[in-house]
């Protein structure tokens, strides 16, 4: 069975492995002439990301705050967009949701017709999984597509 990608939704959490299935997105894109979706969750229940933790307090986040958290995110994603060929000419947008991880990659992939998802794991193993979950797994578990998980 030969899938046919068009449109393929790659998340990252800005974190080595995140990065990581960028690269693997553009190069099945490039492959299969599809184009690119890069996502980032701001997360309103856990700790924050990093890259906006200096600013964002879920309880407290002004209409200013998130946006400027949106603009760093979509700052960073624009970042990791592969500049040399064949990657370059692969049309690419983005999107930034706020929320749980996996039910707004869920939802943006179901919105936007995703045909593939390409998803990093950071191989958490034992009580760290058992407490903290996999976000790829619960994507795993509820996406109408195709899920290609980057270690």
């Amino acid at each position: 069975m030969h899938e046919n990608f068009k449109r393929i939704l790659v998340t990252t959490d800005f974190s080595e492995s995140g990065d990581h299935a960028i690269g693997h997105a553009f190069r099945m894109a490039a492959d299969h002439g599809a184009a690119v979706v890069l996502c980032h969750v701001i997360e309103t229940v856990v700790a924050p990301n990093p890259l906006y933790a200096s600013y964002y307090s879920p309880e407290l986040m002004s209409p200013e705050i998130r946006e400027r958290a949106e603009s760093d995110a979509r700052q960073a994603l624009l970042e990791r967009v592969p500049k040399d060929a064949p990657f370059a000419s692969v049309s690419n947008s983005i999107v930034i949701a706020h929320g749980m991880p996996a039910d707004e990659i869920v939802r943006i992939a179901e919105e936007g017709k995703a045909d593939l998802i390409v998803i990093a794991t950071h191989g958490h193993t034992g009580l760290r999984r058992l407490f903290l979950g996999s976000v790829a797994e619960r994507v795993i578990r509820h996406v109408h597509c195709p899920v290609l998980v980057v270690r």
